[in-house]
């Protein structure tokens, strides 16, 4: 074996070292979290959705509404019956891993409201005109919008007494805004 292979293999060693090192500080810290949270996020730009939907934050975003109506629905599908939505609203992180009895707080980091509603299985949502038209409603979010459970903007809300097992959660506004919660 030359000296080059023998670097090589070295280096190569090394970085597998490194990232393994890495990757078990880094991997505890997002999962099983002492300290569980999810942030509902947009970037909504006040200046340019219907009024009364977007409120102005310290930091607004820039996301107007005709940006927003565009990514709603993927033109790959050929019935259009997928809501994609735009990649700013999402929840972050969408997957998380606790303990029984832990409690999730969720804030609502965004300029829109947002509910986090535990479904069955995700769907449509209850803003029928957010949904794809052959989408079924998610068993959880109330088929009139009047009866959702909204967080405000900037309120924060807690998730008590999940059992053990998977949780989802979905915004009952913006059905591609969903997450995971993992109770073990």
């Amino acid at each position: 074996m030359n000296i080059r292979k023998v670097r090589i293999l070295a280096y190569a060693l090394t970085v597998m070292v490194c990232f393994w090192g890495i990757g078990t500080i880094v991997a505890p810290a997002q999962v099983k979290s002492q300290d569980a949270r999810i942030a509902l996020m947009d970037n909504c730009d006040p200046n340019t959705f219907p009024a009364g939907l977007c409120i102005v934050l310290p930091r607004s975003g820039d996301t107007t509404f005709g940006e927003f109506l565009a990514l709603l629905f993927s033109p790959l599908i050929d019935n259009g019956g997928v809501t994609v939505g735009h990649p700013a609203w999402r929840f972050e992180p969408s997957y998380i891993s606790i303990r029984a009895g832990q409690t999730v707080r969720v804030t609502n980091s965004g300029g829109e409201g947002h509910t986090f509603t535990e479904v069955a299985n995700y769907g449509a949502g209850s803003v029928a005109i957010l949904n794809g038209p052959h989408m079924v409603l998610a068993p959880g979010c109330p088929a009139s919008p009047a009866n959702l459970d909204v967080v405000a903007q900037g309120d924060t809300v807690q998730i008590k007494g999940l059992s053990s097992g998977v949780h989802k959660f979905e915004c009952c506004i913006h059905p591609w805004m969903r997450a995971v919660v993992d109770v073990e």
